[in-house]
């Protein structure tokens, strides 16, 4: 018999369709949410640590106090778009709770219970999670909405998969985060039947499902911008390499420039350390590699490229990207894997797309 290349097909088929109920493909290369029409950022849980790690140590700074307290923002303005909670004379917390479980199941994050409440302080605990802060952060907000009432939170990690939140309750009036702002082109397009990721999706047990073996959460990019705007504050301090290898076109801020150099950079070693295989051969070929890099994870698509010199750049235009410093990461680790040599990146916009400029980082005699 012949030998094959062909994926074995392992998806648990009925929690792909609740999958595709929850989320549309757009033709821009996303998955929409169709709760928030928010797009999602549809990663394994170590792609998303290894970035994040990577994040860090580019910034020198520990950050996961601000992306537990974005993952609580985001969460809540998420429950305040969804349908009401159920109101019940009977075993109310316990309606809430499950109704949070089942979405969190479809998104990957694990799945949040009660350990114990006395004088007004609740313990709970978020079994199967994701990432930590994450958890923490989604739990706080998750429980805020579910005894609709604020909380103090700080959490530790048992390192078996679960992270323990303890909750003080918070009299200070505190208001509900408002939607935020996407600076740059986020055109949704319109949906499409184009595969992503979670099509190959195999269900685990609750609140956990894989791909090809890796675990995969579902990220809001609300959950990205609003940890932007919160660590932007710190940067003030932080100077900038004098040999970036990413320019930013009418992004003025030097914290700005700052965060997204490394968060690009982030993207870049996180993609070159997952071994990935890109072949290009023609400028065509990009459309390819990011539909595999990029449009499979919802993070954007490429909808031209050309040619800009005999070496490999490359000048591609794109409709939306879920983060620019991210996209632009990508497609550095991609440009480079193909090159194999160094690379660096210039990235701009119009009102309708990205323009994104790869090419040597150093001149070619």
């Amino acid at each position: 018999m012949p030998l094959t290349d062909e994926q074995m097909d392992e998806s648990t088929p009925l929690f792909v369709e609740q999958l595709q109920t929850k989320f549309t493909n757009t033709d821009t290369g996303y998955i929409v949410d169709n709760v928030t029409r928010n797009p999602v950022w549809c990663l394994s849980v170590s792609a998303f640590e290894s970035w994040f790690s990577e994040l860090e140590s580019a910034l020198n700074q520990t950050l996961g106090r601000r992306l537990a307290h974005a993952a609580a923002e985001s969460e809540e303005w998420y429950w305040g778009m969804a349908p009401a909670f159920p109101k019940s004379w009977f075993s109310q917390q316990k309606k809430r709770i499950s109704l949070v479980n089942a979405d969190w199941n479809l998104r990957g994050m694990g799945q949040i219970d009660l350990l114990e409440s006395a004088d007004g302080r609740s313990t709970i605990i978020i079994a199967n999670r994701a990432n930590s802060a994450v958890a923490a952060g989604m739990g706080n907000a998750a429980w805020e909405c579910i005894e609709e009432q604020r909380f103090r939170f700080q959490w530790s990690d048992r390192g078996v998969g679960e992270t323990v939140v303890e909750l003080t309750p918070d009299k200070r009036p505190i208001p509900s985060p408002k939607n935020s702002a996407v600076p740059w082109p986020n055109n949704a397009g319109i949906a499409c039947s184009d595969e992503r990721n979670y099509h190959r999706a195999r269900h685990e047990m609750d609140g956990m499902w894989t791909v090809e073996g890796n675990r995969v959460m579902m990220l809001f990019q609300d959950a990205i911008i609003r940890f932007e705007q919160l660590t932007l504050p710190y940067l003030a301090k932080t100077e900038r390499s004098s040999d970036s290898r990413t320019e930013w076109v009418n992004i003025d801020s030097h914290d700005q420039v700052v965060l997204w150099d490394s968060m690009a950079e982030a993207a870049r070693k996180q993609f070159l350390a997952s071994g990935a295989l890109v072949l290009i051969a023609t400028k065509e070929h990009w459309m390819d590699v990011a539909s595999r890099h990029l449009s499979m994870e919802g993070l954007g698509c490429v909808e031209h490229a050309s040619s800009i010199d005999d070496n490999g750049g490359v000048e591609l235009t794109l409709p939306a990207a879920i983060h620019p410093a991210i996209v632009v990461g990508r497609l550095l680790g991609c440009w480079e894997r193909a090159e194999g040599r160094a690379a660096k990146a210039t990235w701009e916009s119009t009102s309708k797309s990205h323009r994104i400029v790869l090419q040597s980082r150093r001149e070619i005699a």
